[in-house]
């Protein structure tokens, strides 16, 4: 088991520092089908793993700002990595409403007994990363416009490990625009008529 990490501090990281460009407003806000809002439930969920902390990537309130802006997810894992001091990261976008427990304990045990970054096939999140310093070294080069600035880049680059769908379905659609939205069933029709009142 060489290069595993067991025993060493994993964070949960919510990335919530996006512009919602294709929803037009805030995606992080946005009310979830189960309760409070997409940020909210997010958060909640990471907190029900042995994560040393959970954080929130993001110039929100309570969030972690990109130290350098405009760099997208690996700008936001570059500053709470420098930020956090942390040994590994579970990340997950704030725009995955779907994503259960199950998922991803899978990805944080497996992440932990490989030591090498983990996620489910066919989407890069969510995503188990080591935050050592061949990570943080690719995340400064990305950000400083020296090296790719991608996700998929990044996972090359550090030999990550597709993990196999034992429970495929819709866990790991993103929500991107309003059609989007409307089609996961909203808490209320009182919520669903303001969203559309509003756009």
């Amino acid at each position: 088991m060489a290069g595993a990490v067991v025993g060493q501090a994993t964070i949960g990281v919510v990335l919530a520092g996006g512009r919602s460009r294709r929803m037009g407003r805030d995606k992080a806000l946005l009310a979830h089908p189960e309760c409070g809002s997409f940020l909210e439930h997010a958060d909640a969920l990471l907190r029900t793993l042995p994560l040393a902390q959970v954080v929130t990537s993001g110039a929100r309130p309570g969030g972690i700002e990109d130290l350098v802006p405009e760099r997208g997810p690996l700008g936001g894992l570059y500053s709470v990595a420098l930020a956090t001091g942390a040994d590994a990261a579970l990340v997950i976008p704030v725009d995955m409403p779907l994503l259960r427990r199950a998922h991803l304990a899978e990805l944080l045990v497996e992440g932990q007994h490989r030591g090498c970054p983990c996620y489910f096939e066919n989407c890069f999140f969510p995503l188990w990363l080591p935050l050592n310093q061949p990570c943080l070294d690719y995340l400064c080069r990305a950000v400083a416009g020296s090296a790719h600035n991608s996700v998929g880049a990044l996972l090359r680059h550090l030999g990550a490990k597709s993990i196999s769908l034992t429970n495929d379905g819709e866990w790991h659609r993103n929500i991107n625009t309003p059609a989007d939205y409307l089609g996961l069933g909203m808490p209320d029709k009182i919520s669903e008529n303001r969203f559309l009142r509003d756009h």
